[in-house]
């Protein structure tokens, strides 16, 4: 599933690197359209089958995943 990311400028090279981690919960946060923005640099992340969880009430604009993201499914736009 491709989903999307914002985040600033200056973690890009690191995300690049290392991946997305997640946060003290086990979680990164993810959203379903490029719109819904809480950055300046938008990244676009393929889940493949990674778990994800989407809660009724707001999954129109966060989706959950579970565990890091490795640095190949993600790509800056």
């Amino acid at each position: 599933m491709r989903l999307y990311h914002w985040t600033k400028k200056e973690n890009i090279d690191s995300i690049l690197r290392e991946g997305l981690k997640p946060s003290g919960m086990g979680i990164v946060y993810l959203a379903p359209e490029k719109s819904v923005r809480f950055g300046d640099t938008l990244l676009e992340v393929e889940t493949g089958d990674l778990r994800l969880t989407a809660f009724d009430d707001c999954n129109k604009w966060e989706v959950l995943c579970w565990g890091r993201i490795p640095p190949g499914a993600i790509k800056t736009l």
